[in-house]
C-alpha cells in the first residue's frame, strides 16, 4: 500500500527544462539521469523497454542504490495537451490516482517522482518514476505460463475479481481497465498501475461498471481465447463478494458486459493494432496446444 505521507512530502525542482516534483529523499539529478537513461532505452524500442507503445513507454533503469520503473508519457498532439492542462498531465494524474488508492485496498508501486514539461503552459511531455518491483510481472506475461496451472490460475482469477470489487465498492472507477495495467507478484497478489485514468474522479455507475468488466473480458477473448469459463465464474463470484447488492441484477450486468465485447471485439477487427503495445508472450489468438490445457 501507498501511505498517503508520501504525496505531502513530495518538493519541488527546476531542472533541465522540467518541472520535478520528487521525494525528498530522491536527488533531481538521479531523477533527471533515469529519466535519460529511459530516453535511450526507447530510442532501442521494445527490445529495451519492459513497455513500448505510440502514447508511452516503460524501462528499468537505476535511480542510485535502487531500481524504478520511468513510464515516458509522449506529446498526444493539441487535444491531449488542452486535456492534461484542465487535469494535470498524465504523470501528474497517476500520482493523484496513487493517493486515491491508499484508502483501499488495493496496491500499486510506490512513486518516486514526476516530471514535466511544458510549453506556454501546456504540458508535451511527462514521466513519473517508481519503484521498480522485480517479484511482478505484468498480467500478460504471467497468464500464457500459468495456463496449465489450474490452482494458480483460479486463485489469479479470485485476486483479480477482488480488485475490482474493491475499486468499485470503494467508489473508484478506473477508466482504462486493461490486462496490461495489472502486475501480478511472485506471491500472487496483485497490483494496479496507469492511474492516470483514475482521474479526474468517477463514480463507478453501471455503465462504468460494464465498460471495466468489458474490457478484460474482451482482451481475455482476444489473447487468451483458452481460458475456461469457470475461471470467468471465480472472477464474477468475487466481484459480486465485494458488491453484493448487485446480486440481484447480476444477469442484466453479465449480459451487457457481453454486448459491449462484442461491439469492442468487432471494432479492433477493423483496425491495424500492430503499433500497440506488444506482448510476445500473449500473441493474439494464441492458444496453448489442446494436450496442455484442463
Amino acid at each position: 500500500m501507498v501511505s498517503s505521507a508520501v504525496f505531502r512530502e513530495f518538493v519541488r525542482t527546476r531542472i533541465a527544462d522540467l518541472d520535478l516534483f520528487h521525494a525528498p529523499d530522491v536527488a533531481a539529478e538521479a531523477v533527471l539521469a533515469a529519466i535519460e537513461r529511459h530516453r535511450e532505452n526507447d530510442r532501442r524500442g521494445r527490445e529495451a523497454c519492459d513497455h513500448w507503445g505510440p502514447a508511452a513507454s516503460v524501462s528499468r533503469v537505476s535511480l542510485g542504490a535502487i531500481d524504478v520503473a520511468v513510464k515516458w508519457c509522449r506529446w498526444r498532439g493539441p487535444r491531449g495537451a488542452c486535456s492534461d492542462r484542465i487535469f494535470g498531465s498524465r504523470a501528474a494524474r497517476a500520482l493523484a490516482g496513487a493517493r486515491r488508492l491508499a484508502v483501499t485496498d488495493v496496491a500499486t508501486p510506490e512513486p518516486y517522482a514526476i516530471a514535466e514539461r511544458r510549453r506556454f503552459g501546456f504540458p508535451v511531455e511527462s514521466f513519473l518514476v517508481t519503484r521498480y518491483l522485480g517479484n511482478a510481472s505484468p498480467l500478460p506475461a504471467v497468464l500464457p505460463e500459468i495456463a496449465t496451472q489450474p490452482t494458480r490460475r483460479r486463485a489469479l482469477a479470485d485476486a483479480l475479481g477482488d480488485l475490482v470489487g474493491e475499486l468499485h465498492a470503494t467508489g473508484v472507477d478506473h477508466a482504462d481497465f486493461k490486462h496490461s495495467n495489472l502486475l501480478v507478484a511472485d506471491a500472487g497478489g496483485l497490483l494496479l498501475v496507469d492511474l492516470d485514468s483514475l482521474v479526474p474522479a468517477r463514480r463507478p455507475t453501471w455503465r462504468r461498471r460494464v465498460r471495466a468488466l468489458g474490457q478484460l473480458e474482451a482482451y481475455a477473448t482476444d489473447l487468451y481465447p483458452w481460458l475456461p469459463r469457470t475461471d470467468r465464474a471465480r472472477f464474477l463470484r468475487a466481484y459480486f463478494a465485494r458488491n453484493p447488492e448487485l446480486l440481484a441484477k447480476r444477469g442484466a450486468l453479465v449480459a451487457d458486459v457481453r454486448r459491449w465485447v462484442e461491439v469492442r471485439l468487432a471494432e479492433w477487427s477493423k483496425k491495424d493494432r500492430s503499433g500497440h503495445i506488444v506482448y510476445p508472450l500473449a500473441p493474439r489468438g494464441g492458444a496453448p496446444p489442446a494436450s496442455r490445457r484442463e
